[in-house]
């Protein structure tokens, strides 16, 4: 029995039933310490559709959000009502907490894996369910509104029932009958709340074709495991679907408008092709290309080596097989569960890899990873030596991903209330139009829509929704018709550099390094030796001051002149779509979720016409 520091009883049964409650809780207070969720999704639409739809603002509103703003928003609905009715602290460590619910899904499916193979070392399990949840898609989405992790738990569970139960999938009997649709219902679930989640399901269906069983068996229990995801897609997605054709005659309204065509969206298609592999060559050695460089797949910059690792693990084992199978030698055939969780990692990456290729879509084929090279090198080395390796080179893999610096969507301070915007005084909302007309490279301005009343519509201007001239003729309508007043919401400057800036800078009062002239210079020493984006300048020695940390020269903000660039910006926006903006009348208001900090801009408009 392996001899771990400490008083753990790492092969007892109980162990594992301790980590299953404080897993989850310990990602909860992860959760806590990352601050709130303030990712660029947030304040697109994350907030604004769960509040439009219990508002009923599709009655009133026009493409705020962009095309985002039509997405099923059931899956942000419990995220905005517990940020709504909670503290955001609390708020934050349930979701972080949910989040950590994943750990107890792979921990069920590594111990199924490996005791099917032989495996009982409990420690084993646990070792590998832990690396499993140490996966940097995960880590990064941990108390994330994106929906990522959260419909990635309804991923994993549906394997883990299929893997706790999997003894018994060949018989044609009412009770594995409802264990497959369960099964499918959950991952059904993640495809209706979020149609990424596709991938995993038609991975999960076709790695059922290979449980050991007849030809018949197998077609039957992937038959039966996709009926359930149908149900589970319906349940979560049917009626937004439904929704969404009654109001535009297109399920998935603006996308696929090429197939589903409408008046006010362009034809187009879903396909972000940016992300794609550009050539014969990349698709064969993508895992390596966006493990050097992470923007190929994704906006963060990640440092990992899981990927890489696996890949070469898959092809050497390919090899391997083949090379067998040609010589007529004796193969070693893998466990029955094993094999279903390799097909379903490989075959969820060929689909992924094509499709999407944005990585934070993997999260659940990642979380994976772990247990497939375990697998892996169990079936190319020796068993013993497979668990030597994997307990260095898992640790290793991860703490090359930490030290190298594990970014986040956005976290800001918690601050209460979590969502605040300071508003101007709005007569006779009803009548009320409001244009939003955001820069581009500035954060959405749609999230504050949540904070004024329901009864003004708000239309957007030149975002994601790639609209026609009868969508401008629609917005032109809408205000015509409403009879009040029209604005329009501008993106303001809010130089969040100089107030992390100020920040530090009290920080260094509070320890006294810059009342010294030790202080000063260590101040000095680290700023040079870091490269940090900071400036150490001479203080007022009279309040005994000896120096101050602040801003370097070139990253100093005119925040007037960049206002009046955005209001100019504004104008024009919402000038091609038939409106006139007064940029003597804007004033600046300010914003926060949390202790962000945003602030905006609002105008006076009127229709040019």
């Amino acid at each position: 029995m392996p001899v771990f520091p400490g008083r753990i009883r790492w092969n007892d049964r109980n162990t594992q039933l301790r980590a299953a409650v404080i897993v989850p809780i310990i990602f909860g207070l992860f959760s806590v310490l990352l601050g709130a969720d303030t990712n660029w999704d947030l304040y697109n639409y994350h907030v604004y559709g769960p509040f439009a739809l219990l508002n009923d603002k599709l009655d009133i509103d026009l493409a705020p959000a962009g095309f985002q703003g039509y997405f099923n928003p059931l899956l942000d609905l419990p995220v905005y009502l517990l940020n709504t009715h909670l503290p955001g602290i609390v708020a934050g460590f349930v979701l972080g907490f949910m989040h950590g619910l994943c750990f107890i899904a792979v921990l069920g499916i590594t111990r199924s894996v490996l005791s099917d193979a032989g495996w009982e070392q409990r420690w084993v399990q646990l070792f590998i369910a832990i690396f499993c949840c140490l996966t940097p898609n995960f880590l990064t989405g941990i108390g994330n509104s994106m929906g990522d992790n959260t419909t990635a738990l309804f991923s994993l569970f549906s394997i883990y029932v299929l893997m706790a139960n999997w003894s018994s999938l060949e018989k044609c009997s009412i009770r594995v009958m409802a264990i497959l649709v369960f099964a499918g219902l959950l991952a059904g679930l993640a495809v209706g709340l979020k149609l990424t989640n596709g991938v995993s399901a038609l991975a999960i269906c076709i790695a059922l074709l290979c449980y050991p069983a007849s030809l018949f068996a197998r077609l039957r229990g992937s038959f039966v495991f996709g009926i359930g995801v149908l149900i589970g897609t319906a349940m979560t997605g049917g009626y937004w679907m439904f929704e969404m054709w009654t109001r535009f005659g297109n399920p998935l309204f603006p996308q696929f408008s090429s197939i589903f065509p409408n008046e006010l969206a362009q034809p187009s298609m879903v396909a972000d092709m940016r992300w794609l592999p550009q050539s014969i060559w990349e698709y064969v050695f993508w895992p390596f290309i966006f493990s050097m460089d992470s923007h190929r797949v994704g906006e963060l910059t990640i440092r990992q080596v899981i990927w890489p690792i696996a890949y070469v693990l898959f092809i050497a084992y390919a090899v391997r097989f083949f090379w067998l199978m040609l010589t007529r030698r004796p193969t070693r055939n893998l466990e029955p569960r094993a094999a279903f969780v390799l097909t379903f990692v490989a075959v969820a990456y060929l689909l992924w890899m094509p499709l999407f290729s944005i990585i934070r879509y993997t999260v659940a084929i990642e979380m994976l990873l772990p247990l497939a090279i375990f697998i892996l090198l169990a079936s190319l080395l020796h068993e013993v030596l497979a668990v030597k390796i994997s307990v260095w080179l898992l640790p290793l893999a991860t703490a090359f991903m930490l030290i190298a610096g594990l970014p986040n969507w956005g976290h800001e301070p918690w601050a209460e209330p979590l969502y605040k915007v300071e508003q101007p005084a709005l007569e006779e909302a009803d009548k009320t139009t409001v244009l939003i007309a955001y820069v581009r490279e500035k954060r959405p301005l749609s999230w504050m829509i949540s904070q004024f009343s329901p009864t003004i519509a708000f239309i957007g201007i030149e975002n994601s929704f790639a609209g026609t001239e009868k969508f401008l003729e629609k917005a032109r309508s809408i205000a015509r018709s409403r009879g009040g007043k029209i604005y329009v919401m501008a993106s303001a400057e809010t130089s969040k550099r100089a107030r992390r800036m100020q920040r530090f800078a009290d920080t260094a009062d509070l320890l006294g390094l810059t009342a010294s002239t030790s202080g000063c210079g260590l101040l000095k020493a680290a700023v040079e030796k870091f490269d940090l984006r900071a400036a150490v300048y001479d203080g007022d020695r009279t309040d005994g001051v000896l120096c101050r940390l602040g801003l370097r020269p070139q990253d100093e903000v005119d925040v007037s002149a960049a206002n009046k660039e955005y209001v100019e910006l504004a104008r024009q926006m919402v000038g091609r779509a038939g409106f006139t903006l007064d940029p003597q009348s804007c004033t600046t208001y300010a914003a926060s979720i949390g202790g962000s900090g945003e602030s905006y801009q609002f105008c006076r408009a009127t229709l040019a016409d």
